[in-house]
This record gives structure tokens, sequence and C-alpha cells, in this order.
């Protein structure tokens, strides 16, 4: 999701701002539930987008699988 800020360097500090927020979560509420946190808003995104998603960096790969969702109505 690009903010389409005006320069790189604006991107940069909020992602910076952001991991400092993250961070200040696990403080606050422990590592589990801000983790939970976390991997809950990334199945909401992956259910909007209608896509599974995966995240590879230098220390690992977290992947999101859809589960398939039966509405009650």
């Amino acid at each position: 999701m690009d903010t389409n800020k005006g320069t790189m360097y604006e991107n940069v500090n909020d992602n910076a701002e952001f991991c400092e927020q993250i961070g200040d979560a696990m403080i606050k509420l422990g590592v589990q539930e801000t983790m939970s946190c976390m991997a809950r808003m990334m199945a909401a995104v992956a259910q909007k987008e209608g896509v599974d998603i995966q995240f590879d960096c230098d220390l690992g790969t977290v992947s999101v699988e859809r589960k398939s969702i039966t509405l009650n109505g």
C-alpha cells in the first residue's frame, strides 16, 4: 500500500516511526498479543485483497494463507 508521499525520506521516516510503535506495543501488550494483532491484520488484508501474501527478508519468511469464510445469513 503506497502512501505516495513526496519523498523517499518521508517514507523512511514513516517506516522508522511505525517500527517504534510496534516496539512500544510489544512492551505494553507483550510480544504474543502484539504478534497476534499484527497477524490478524495481515490476514484481514489478505482476505480483502483476495490473495495469499508472503513477505521475505534476510531474517525469514512470513506467509498468510487465507481461510475460506462461510457467511451465515
